[in-house]
C-alpha cells in the first residue's frame, strides 16, 4: 500500500484532499486509479487508511475508511553544525529519520563553514525518509542557532570532541539528553569549556577521528531506545 504525506489530517474527517504534489505523484507517477487503497500519515502520530475516490492529478480525494493515532516516541534530539558539503547533511538526516530521530537542531560554531541551511529541502528529505521507512512522526528541524544560545535552552546533555580530556564511555547515555556534535573543524576551546561549564558531559565516541554526519549518525543510534 503506497503512503503519503498529509499534514493537515485530523482524526475526525472522512475525507481528504492531497496536495498538488502528492496528487501528481499519485496519479501521474504512480498511476493510482479510483479504488485503490491508500495510507496517509501526518507526520505526527495520525495514521489513516482511505480508498481514492477522484484521481485528480492536482486534487486527488481520498475517502477515509479508519484511523488509528500512534503514542509518540521517545525524544532523540542530535545538535550538529552543518557541514560545508550540503550532500552529507541530507544523507544523515535520511538515515536518522528511519531511525526515530524527533528533532535535529543546526549549530552555529566558531569554526562552522556553512551558516544556512536549506529547511524547505531538508523537510523534504525527512517526508521521503518517513513514509519509506512507515513511521509516524516528522523529526523538527530547527536553526541555525549559535552554540550558545543552545546552551542557554539545553543545559544539559553530551557531545563529543577531539581535543584530550576527561570522557565518559558510549555505554548507558540517557535518550532524553540532546547530543551534540560539532563542525569539521571541531568545537573550538571556548565551546568545550563553555559546554562543560553548563552541565554536558564530553564522550569517547570513538579512538578515530570521525566525520560530522558519522558522528552524528553514531551519536543517534546510541541514544536509540532499547
Amino acid at each position: 500500500m503506497s503512503t503519503f504525506y498529509a499534514p493537515s489530517l485530523q482524526s475526525e474527517q472522512t475525507h481528504y484532499q492531497l496536495s498538488e504534489e502528492e496528487s501528481k505523484h499519485c496519479v501521474k507517477v504512480l498511476r493510482m486509479q479510483e479504488g485503490a487503497s491508500i495510507e496517509l500519515i501526518n507526520g505526527k502520530g495520525l495514521q489513516a487508511l482511505t480508498i481514492l475516490e477522484d484521481a485528480h492529478p492536482k486534487r486527488s480525494l481520498l475517502r477515509i475508511e479508519s484511523s488509528v493515532f500512534h503514542e509518540k516516541t521517545p525524544p532523540l534530539h542530535i545538535a550538529m553544525a552543518p557541514t560545508k558539503n550540503m550532500d552529507r547533511i541530507e544523507w544523515y538526516l535520511e538515515k536518522a529519520t528511519e531511525l526515530g530521530l524527533s528533532k535535529l537542531t543546526f549549530l552555529l560554531c566558531e569554526h562552522s563553514e556553512r551558516k544556512q541551511v536549506n529547511t524547505e529541502r531538508l523537510e523534504k528529505i525527512a517526508i521521503a525518509a518517513m513514509k519509506q521507512s512507515k513511521r509516524f512522526y516528522l523529526p523538527e528541524l530547527e536553526g541555525p542557532m549559535r552554540f550558545e544560545d543552545f546552551l542557554q535552552s539545553h543545559s544539559k546533555g553530551y557531545f563529543g570532541h577531539c581535543e584530550d580530556g576527561e570522557k565518559i564511555g558510549m555505554n548507558g547515555l540517557k535518550s532524553t539528553m540532546p547530543f551534540l556534535i560539532g563542525p569539521e573543524g571541531d568545537f573550538s576551546p571556548t565551546e568545550i569549556a563553555a559546554a562543560l561549564k553548563s552541565g554536558y558531559q564530553a564522550v569517547e565516541m570513538s579512538a578515530f577521528r570521525l566525520r560530522t554526519e558519522t558522528a552524528a549518525l553514531l551519536a543517534t543510534t546510541t541514544l536509540l531506545p532499547e
